[in-house]
């Protein structure tokens, strides 16, 4: 039942592979089994289904019923344990519960810094959940907490570096590192899940300056200046202020002042909004470290076949979230994103 269940969940047969897995189990679980490897095995696979299915509740409740089972049989030191509870986190982040899913990923990645090091790449993909829950938190506290999104964001930077230094550490290996004894293919498995988490931390910086944009759009007016002008200057679409200096590093917003539109006038506020210099180095630095894998012969392949999706998804969210940016007509980033589309062509063409 349970391979046929896989057969189908590959041909998209999914509510049919889920009802087989269902009942995968229960012979299982009747049988005295429930708790066993091969049961384990089978629930973490439906529970992969019910997400898929959209049944995020069950999905929920098993996942749940799977870390508890780890946690009575290995404990919370267990690389097991962890990789069950980083499941259950996802499941949560889906269903709006980020601050427990929070909880959950830092107590992961004291077990897995504690288990394996600082720099492993297990520890690197925790960082790169929770950095993907600061931009989460980000969106919810937007409209309320402008101070709390600037610590998210903050934070969100933090934990996407030490991402990226992780997976460049194992990418370029030191002398004393490649001196010791790996398999090959240990060491392309290896390199293949550090590109991995490389393309998703490199997308979370796009994501990152859109999230400061976004901040800075629900930011609240330096000063506001009341203008009232003729309703006969507005029809036609546009008008010319000649006498009002922005000050340097300033947005400037117009729209009509509610409820003070009259026949003959309406008044503008124009908005003086503050920022902060945009980060375009870090920007910059993504794309550079995204153009230089698929140059660089050791990582080109992977970005080509194993990774390609991926690959592709990453460059469009860096290009696009900066798109309207101030620092994209800079002559030297116009050049680094032709050199990207060029990419971008030749995987298409591939």
């Amino acid at each position: 039942m349970y391979l046929l269940a896989r057969v189908l969940s590959q041909q998209r047969k999914r509510k049919d592979a889920e009802a087989l897995l269902r009942e995968s189990i229960r012979i299982l679980e009747e049988a005295g089994l429930g708790e066993s490897p091969a049961c384990l095995q089978r629930m973490m696979f439906h529970s992969m289904e019910l997400m898929n299915l959209k049944q995020l509740d069950e999905a929920e409740n098993l996942r749940r019923k799977i870390l508890h089972i780890m946690e009575l049989s290995k404990g919370w030191d267990s690389l097991g344990t962890t990789a069950a509870a980083v499941q259950l986190s996802v499941t949560l982040v889906a269903l709006g519960k980020l601050r427990e899913s929070e909880e959950l990923l830092q107590r992961c990645l004291a077990v897995r810094k504690k288990i394996l090091s600082e720099d492993h790449i297990q520890v690197a993909s925790i960082l790169v959940h929770l950095a993907r829950l600061s931009l989460l938190r980000i969106i919810s506290d937007i409209k309320v907490n402008n101070d709390l999104c600037r610590s998210h964001l903050v934070r969100g930077k933090r934990l996407v570096n030490d991402a990226i230094r992780i997976a460049e550490k194992i990418l370029n290996p030191s002398r004393e590192d490649q001196k010791k004894p790996k398999n090959a293919f240990g060491i392309e498995l290896e390199r293949i899940a550090a590109t991995g988490i490389l393309l998703e931390a490199l997308e979370i910086v796009g994501h990152l300056d859109s999230g400061r944009m976004a901040i800075q759009a629900w930011a609240p007016a330096n000063s506001v200046l009341l203008l009232r002008l003729p309703r006969e200057h507005m029809k036609h679409g546009y008008f010319k202020i000649d006498v009002v200096r922005i000050p340097d590093k300033c947005w400037l917003f117009i729209w009509p002042a509610k409820y003070r539109i009259s026949l003959r006038y309406t008044t503008l506020r124009i908005h003086f909004n503050k920022f902060e210099k945009f980060d375009y180095e870090h920007f910059e630095q993504a794309l550079r470290r995204w153009v230089s894998l698929y140059n660089e012969p050791r990582t080109r392949n992977i970005v080509s076949n194993a990774l390609r999706p991926l690959y592709m998804k990453c460059w469009r969210t860096l290009v696009g979230a900066t798109r309207h940016a101030p620092f994209m007509d800079a002559p030297h980033l116009q050049d680094l994103l032709a050199e990207s589309q060029q990419i971008m062509k030749e995987l298409g063409g591939e």
